[in-house]
């Protein structure tokens, strides 16, 4: 097979979909700010400088050298497609950069169309990050909104200096409106359409941005169709399990069934299979950077039957030396300890050697530990990924394409091309996710789809991960103890002491980040708080467990809003006063007294509730927005078992691009937090983690599932994160509404509230 029949292939599977009609990288597409695309037509792209964590950026006003994240294609026929920098895993951010793109050129709605941008240099290496482009965090409209806009407003002023120039006038005498450029020319109104001037526009060259944000807006703002949607619905999305081709082979994991656990030793391949491959580890042994595999990978004719023969393959298995410190129960009681006795990094301080005093004996003072488990991410696609190995051949290098359904696209180039030999062309085709939640983050089932793919030469081979694979060796959220002692007045309602001390694993310092500082993402939502606190002393304890963590929805900011809001409602008790107006009375920031209040009369907080319900707030800031919650909840007086009934929240994101969108994230949200609140935990015994599918880490099913009701406020501030801020607030207002209903001694501080319960039970 040639390379060019292969390359065929490639752009055959990436079509239908949001990948690019060709991934083969294009470095030339970095000189200029446009270039003819294939088909015919204008493309246009802006380089960014200046990204920071918090997502601002700025559009550089010359073609440059720096690396193009933002491009947008102007068909001969008519369709406007918008090359899309982040991945598409079902939140609609592809469809938010659409609508900034339509208002910009004044679009037909109809007209416009969206996919992944290639994984190429041009493309890629947009942040701080060694990974390159990634979709986390809540980032993707606040990073490539101005990129964007800008990109349409050059577009825009390309197809008008071509029509001013077809038409013998100048660009200040024409307009745009749906898709056509019009100008009055000898006292006849002309039109031309985007793609007659597609061509034309493409030669023509800017000395500089044109300006953005000149039309009044039409999309957004407003609840405009999904564009993903159709093709869903239709089954011609392609996500990552969807890669097919006739001939391929496919191929199964089986890791070692402790954590840290490593290959001993191999028998011979299963009878039927067609090869197994040893993989996870790295270098030859005796070298300096080797590591032992930590799974074998079984080679078969179809995905059954290589799960079946992963499961029965000869394999011994060696133990990670600390096996011991990998049990639920050491973990637990390390955390104890070090809460006591282990080296405290301070991560907020505000007259602290005041504290003593602040929260010595007497009313209105509260001491209260809570404590959360590691989380799965538990995302309904599997974990998978399709690897085609060419060597080599006379003066054609050796080529390696990757399919994979990823939100660090750039990192899973980078890992493809450190184990494949040296100058072998690597492309990736980004595909659509279904569900990542942080976890496809991640490169370790990446680099074994690579590896198995380098021992089968020139087919393609999807690796698949069982699911108990997949719950059995995550890289979870990490379990935390934070421990709060607090005083507030009854007088006056105002706090007077607040001391925090967190104990957990550091993301961070797991992967190499300096373990004399604090990892933000453990303190996020303990730290810089609305809340007036004086004195004040956040602590943060790095508890050295080795079970893997990583990034799972909201991160930090899920784990210390359930410690700290839980606190707020048992401070505000032990005072006396209003859960609600106790916050009011201690915040400080004005956009989260004006959230707050909006939450009190959006929730019918000051009304009766049905008999045997009682209701529970929290609210939090994070990822550039302010959201609050209020949950509405009864307990069945036999079972025990927490019904929630209704989740009113209010969401200040600045700017809401897609109002329908915003809704269907925070319904997810709040389903997502409802399971991690109630019943999902991951625990291990001597290393083997107990939870391995869905029947005992459950899942809200749809009887579950409350009226989720969202009120957006569209403050006018910065463009603030929508996937992750739903998360954070649901556990604590469930447990302040339990509490209020059980009563004070019987509150939840230890989630999740039923760690025994089954897919059908509680």
């Amino acid at each position: 097979m040639d390379d060019t029949t292969e390359t065929s292939q490639v752009q055959r599977m990436a079509d239908s979909s949001l990948e690019p009609d060709s991934v083969a990288p294009d470095p030339s597409a970095r000189r200029a700010f446009l270039r003819q695309s294939a088909g015919g037509g204008l493309m246009v792209a802006v380089a960014v400088a200046g990204l920071s964590h918090a997502g601002s950026a700025a559009a550089q006003t010359a073609p440059s050298e720096s690396p193009v994240t933002a491009w947008i294609e102007v068909g001969t026929d008519e369709r406007v497609t918008v090359l899309v920098p982040i991945t598409e895993m079902g939140q609609g951010t592809s469809t938010g950069l659409a609508q900034i793109v339509a208002d910009e050129l004044r679009l037909d709605w109809s007209k416009i169309a969206v996919r992944h941008a290639p994984v190429d240099a041009a493309h890629g290496g947009v942040n701080a990050s060694p990974y390159g482009r990634f979709t986390g965090g809540s980032l993707g409209l606040r990073l490539f909104y101005p990129n964007l806009q800008q990109a349409a407003a050059n577009a825009r002023q390309m197809l008008v200096q071509a029509a001013a120039t077809s038409w013998g006038v100048s660009a200040s005498a024409c307009t745009v409106e749906t898709g056509s450029v019009k100008a009055t020319v000898g006292g006849v109104l002309k039109t031309a359409s985007y793609g007659s001037l597609a061509d034309a526009a493409s030669r023509v060259v800017l000395s500089g941005n044109a300006p953005v944000g000149q039309f009044p807006r039409q999309f957004v703002g407003t609840s405009a169709p999904r564009l993903d949607i159709p093709e869903k619905v239709t089954g011609v999305a392609r996500f990552g399990t969807d890669v097919f081709e006739h001939g391929m082979l496919f191929a199964s994991v089986r890791h070692s069934p402790t954590s840290g656990g490593t290959v001993g030793g191999v028998g011979n391949k299963p009878a039927g299979s067609i090869a197994m491959v040893s993989v996870g580890g790295i270098g030859s042994p005796g070298s300096g950077d080797y590591k032992a595999p930590t799974g074998v990978a079984i080679v078969a004719g179809n995905t059954w039957d290589a799960m079946r023969m992963a499961r029965s393959a000869s394999v011994t298995w060696t133990p990670a030396a600390d096996v011991a410190a990998r049990d639920s129960s050491a973990i637990a009681a390390r955390a104890a300890w070090l809460m006591n006795n282990g080296s405290p990094l301070v991560a907020q301080s505000v007259n602290a050697q005041n504290l003593a005093s602040a929260l010595g004996a007497g009313a209105g003072v509260i001491g209260a530990s809570y404590q959360l488990p590691y989380l799965a991410h538990a995302a309904l696609e599997p974990l998978n990924c399709s690897v085609r190995f060419k060597p080599a051949s006379g003066s054609a290098p050796a080529s390696c394409e990757v399919w994979a359904p990823t939100q660090a696209p750039d990192g899973v180039k980078a890992t493809a091309t450190a184990l494949c030999p040296a100058g072998t062309v690597v492309t990736v085709v980004n595909t659509l996710v279904g569900g990542g939640f942080g976890r496809k983050f991640e490169q370790d089932f990446v680099r074994e789809a690579v590896q198995v793919g380098l021992a089968c030469p020139g087919k393609l081979v999807k690796l698949m991960w069982p699911r108990e694979e997949d719950f059995a060796n995550d890289v979870y959220r990490p379990m935390t103890l934070s421990l709060i002692h607090a005083a507030a007045s009854p007088t006056t309602g105002r706090i007077t002491g607040w001391r925090n001390r967190i104990v957990g694993p550091s993301i961070g310092a797991q992967r190499g980040a300096s373990t004399a500082t604090v990892d933000h993402s453990a303190v996020e939502g303990a730290v810089d708080l609305p809340y007036a606190r004086d004195p004040l002393l956040v602590e943060y304890v790095r508890h050295d467990s080795p079970i893997p963590v990583g990034y799972w929805r909201s991160v930090g900011l899920s784990i210390n809003t359930f410690a700290v809001e839980s606190a707020m409602d048992e401070l505000a008790a032990a005072i006396g006063w209003d859960p609600i107006q106790f916050r009011l009375n201690n915040l400080t920031d004005a956009r989260m007294i004006n959230l707050l209040t909006a939450l009190r009369t959006f929730s019918g907080w000051t009304t009766v509730p049905a008999a045997g319900r009682a209701r529970g707030v929290a609210v939090a800031i994070g990822f550039g927005s302010y959201v609050g919650q209020v949950a509405e909840v009864s307990v069945n007086a036999t079972t025990g078992a927490v019904r929630v009934h209704r989740v009113s929240t209010v969401l200040d994101c600045g700017v809401a691009v897609n109002p329908g969108a915003i809704r269907a994230q925070v319904e997810g949200a709040v389903a997502m937090a409802m399971s991690a609140t109630l019943w999902d935990r991951q625990t291990f015994v001597n290393g083997v983690a107990q939870a391995r599918n869905y029947n005992t880490y459950r899942p809200v099913k749809l009887a579950d599932m409350p009226q989720v009701d969202v009120q957006i406020i569209a403050s006018g501030g910065a463009m603030g994160g929508v996937g992750e801020p739903g998360v954070p607030c649901v556990a604590p207002a469930i447990a302040n509404a339990h509490a209020r209903l059980v009563g004070a001694p019987a509150r939840k501080r230890s989630l999740p509230f039923f760690p025994g319960a089954t897919l059908g039970g509680l």
